[in-house]
């Protein structure tokens, strides 16, 4: 290698036009130095990059694994890869390295290899949004569970809509489309969705055929589906990378006593990003700006919200309970003997008799949940009092949660199912509202007790506790004793026909 101020000068004697002899006779150097860097073609200091050479047992090993891949790359599936772990698996025998030498090689290899190009995209104002559905887990009163959560991304604002579920049913999927197009207030020209087998009924990709209910939903809210090609999940990379975030709001596991819980925290999360994240990729302003922008060009939403539930029918029998989806629920005493028509959505369950709603409560969850009503039973429990006590809807059915955490708080052992139905039956009296504010007064103390939730009422009315409307047998038993009815001896002559 030369000095800087030789090769200034071969430069310039070279310019000049001076022959490469007379240059090398001048400088005192080789013709050969002239020659090489006369012309400019070599820089003085600066070195050629060169790769590194490998050694003879790498290269061997990089051979064997290319033609492995080469080998079998007919018999790889979309989930059934070749990776580093299945390579050091077949050939370590032959050429024994420890596994992540394996994947290192495995890793190089891979880099030699020209990647899948993909064509960046830009969407026009209110004309797209993705959908994809992403798992994740949370502890449900206790018990680990899995929920699914759908994810919606505007593609010009990029706002997002996160709702959970308990699964990917079709009729849970159009109630989170339909949830998140309240959300934005609007719905998008275009839906992007994967292959799901929820929306379509045959075919994959542009040859998909939508099912009849997405066909109602599409034309309801004047919206076109459009399905990606099959394996291909950057054709939504939107809605991908948003549904990973749905991973990380939950996390760690939330414990929840219902699902409606996690939904909250899931809007929270939406409405935080959207009112404080900056710009996304190459988009002109932030999400909070493209969204407001975005919202009045959105179509706007129909008068009916569409739903889609399970359509079942059932015989009510005369203990007033039918079986539905493996649960047992109670329909009102007046229903009894009688065939009810049942619509079951994501979180709820309607009653019908003749076209008529007569009932609705949520859904269950769990297989040992059921859904019988005490209220329901009241007539029942009034004019049948020694069944008070194994009344099944009193100790195991549904009760509002003040009434339900009296029964686990009240420790008497026999007059509990009663003290129940007295609650119950003052509700109609004083009203609910009344009632079950003094029920968490009494449960608040601790060892709940009607007399406790009756005399509070008593001090917010100002009056004394009125025992006018229980006979002596139901004071007994609210005082946990025995009652002995007192009879006049002549009652017996009476009975036994005598002469008064």
């Amino acid at each position: 290698m030369i000095d800087l101020d030789l090769y200034k000068e071969i430069r310039r004697l070279t310019i000049e036009g001076v022959p490469q002899r007379a240059i090398a006779e001048k400088l005192k150097c080789a013709r050969s130095t002239v020659r090489k860097y006369g012309g400019g073609g070599h820089i003085p200091c600066a070195s050629d990059p060169r790769a590194p050479d490998e050694h003879a047992c790498k290269a061997e090993i990089k051979q064997a694994i290319r033609k492995y891949c080469e080998d079998y790359q007919d018999d790889q599936t979309h989930k059934q890869k070749i990776n580093g772990h299945i390579i050091w698996r077949d050939l370590h025998y032959k050429y024994p390295r420890s596994e992540s030498t394996y994947r290192r090689y495995w890793a190089e290899i891979r880099g030699e290899r020209q990647v899948k190009t993909r064509l960046p995209l830009s969407f026009k104002i209110a004309e797209a949004a993705q959908a994809d559905w992403k798992m994740a887990k949370v502890r449900l009163r206790g018990v680990l569970i899995d929920v699914h959560v759908l994810c919606v991304n505007l593609m010009y604002g990029y706002a997002p809509f996160k709702k959970a579920y308990p699964n990917e049913k079709q009729y849970n999927l159009i109630d989170g489309l339909v949830s998140a197009m309240d959300f934005y207030q609007g719905a998008p020209r275009k839906l992007i969705i994967d292959n799901m087998t929820q929306a379509r009924k045959k075919g994959y990709g542009k040859e998909a055929e939508l099912t009849d209910e997405f066909k109602v939903f599409s034309a309801h809210y004047g919206m076109a589906i459009e399905f990606t090609n099959p394996g291909e999940p950057e054709e939504k990379g939107a809605v991908e990378a948003a549904a990973k975030t749905a991973g990380g709001i939950l996390t760690p596991i939330m414990d929840v006593s219902d699902i409606s819980e996690v939904n909250d925290k899931l809007i929270t999360e939406c409405l935080h990003y959207i009112q404080n994240s900056g710009r996304i990729g190459n988009r002109p302003g932030t999400v909070l700006e493209m969204t407001l922008e975005e919202k009045p060009h959105l179509t706007q939403l129909p008068l009916k919200r569409y739903e889609v539930g399970i359509h079942s029918r059932a015989f009510v029998n005369n203990q007033q309970l039918f079986k539905f989806d493996n649960h047992t629920y109670s329909a009102p005493r007046l229903y009894a003997g009688k065939e009810i028509g049942i619509i079951a959505y994501s979180f709820r369950v309607e009653l019908y008799y003749k076209g008529n709603k007569i009932w609705e409560c949520d859904r269950p969850l769990f297989e040992d949940e059921n859904r019988v009503y005490a209220e329901h039973y009241l007539f029942d429990l009034e004019i049948k009092p020694r069944s008070r006590e194994n009344a099944m809807p009193l100790l195991e059915g549904i009760l509002p949660p003040a009434l339900h955490r009296f029964r686990e708080l009240c420790k008497s052992r026999t007059t509990k199912s009663f003290q129940l139905y007295m609650l119950m039956r003052k509700m109609e009296e004083v009203g609910r509202e009344k009632l079950l504010k003094a029920v968490d007064i009494a449960n608040g103390e601790g060892n709940p007790t009607f007399a406790k939730v009756e005399r509070l009422l008593s001090l917010e009315q100002g009056a004394s506790v009125n025992d006018s409307n229980m006979d002596e047998l139901e004071k007994s038993l609210l005082d946990d004793d025995f009652h002995v009815e007192r009879r006049d001896p002549s009652d017996y002559d009476t009975l036994w026909g005598s002469p008064p």
